[in-house]
This record gives C-alpha cells, structure tokens and sequence, in this order.
C-alpha cells in the first residue's frame, strides 16, 4: 500500500501540535497559583530580594501544598523571562524550601567528596530536621530531578543528577532569610 507524500509530514504537525497543546494546559495555573507567580514577580529584586515561592505562598496565605509549590516551581522552571531574578539565581534558588536546599547540598557534598550517601537518619540528625521532613523533601529533589532514585547510592537511596554536582559553588542552593519589622519576609542569595 502507498501511502501519500504529504501524508507524514501532516501526521508529525498534528504531533508536534498536540504535544504543544498539552504542554500548555500543564503550565495553566489556577488563580490562587498565578496570585504566589505575580506576587514574586513584584516582589524579586525590591531589596535584593530573591524571594522563595513558600515564603510567597506565606505571604498571601495560600495553604502549604507541596503539590501546589510543585506547579508553581515547573512554572518558574519553564518561564525565565518571568524575572531576571530567575535568570540570575536559577529556577532552584525560588522553588525549593530551605530544608529541601539543606537535604540537596549534603547529598551534593557527600557524593562530589566521593562519601558514601548519607541514610536518612544521618540526614535528620545533621541538619536538624524531623525524618518525615527529610522524606518528603528527599521526594521534592526528586520530582525536580535534581536528585534520581538510586538503589546503589546507598544511605537515602538517591543520587544527585551530575549537572548539579559540577557547578561550585552551588549557589541555588544558598539562602538567607530576612525578616523587616514590617513584618515582610523574603530570600537574599
């Protein structure tokens, strides 16, 4: 059977159309998940600040949502021309937590000093966060991936993904809170 010349290529731009379409409708936010984006996007560079998207979903008392921070993190991570502020400090540096950069730069450590991985025990009783935190920010590195699942990795069974492990220092991965009287809060780097 032959098929027509201009069948294939009409075929791959349907393709490519639907794959366009659907990446779209995942980067929809809903309305209280655009509020934290244009908040931020206000926010970021007003006192050097390098405002977080948990310290932005405080700010506006969204209710914490790891799944929430998740979609507006992918957001952030798709968007750069949002802000310079992404641009410049990188899309980790706005979407994780601070215990969640803590559980990242000692994985990171250990595994670019060729130490064996910490377990999560070791984790929680050196960075002083409970282990269901350690889990559940073990989880987040993961569905970033900057962290991948690896059972030979030992301790917390995650290995840092190598792009991540290169680039010193790692500066995504450096905070410092502030906190006016006004009661304003926000990231510096």
């Amino acid at each position: 059977m032959k098929t027509k010349p201009w069948l294939l290529p009409l075929m791959t731009l349907l393709l490519l159309v639907t794959n366009a379409s659907a990446a779209k409708d995942q980067a929809q936010l809903n309305s209280q998940e655009q509020k934290v984006i244009d908040y931020l996007v206000e926010d970021w560079g007003e006192d050097y600040g390098v405002t977080s998207v948990d310290i932005a979903m405080n700010a506006l008392k969204v209710a914490p949502s790891d799944e929430t921070r998740f979609r507006i993190g992918n957001y952030i991570k798709a968007h750069p021309e949002l802000h310079e502020v992404i641009r410049r400090w990188g899309w980790v540096t706005l979407v994780l937590t601070p215990d969640e950069k803590l559980i990242a730069r000692a994985l990171i450590n250990a595994q670019r000093d060729s130490r064996p991985a910490p377990s999560v025990s070791e984790l929680a009783k050196a960075l002083f966060i409970k282990e269901s935190g350690i889990k559940r920010g073990l989880a987040m590195l993961g569905r970033y991936e900057i962290l991948k699942k690896d059972s030979k990795a030992g301790g917390a069974g995650y290995a840092v993904m190598p792009r991540y492990i290169k680039w010193e220092p790692r500066l995504d991965f450096v905070f410092h809170k502030v906190s006016l009287d006004n009661g304003r809060q926000f990231n510096t780097n």
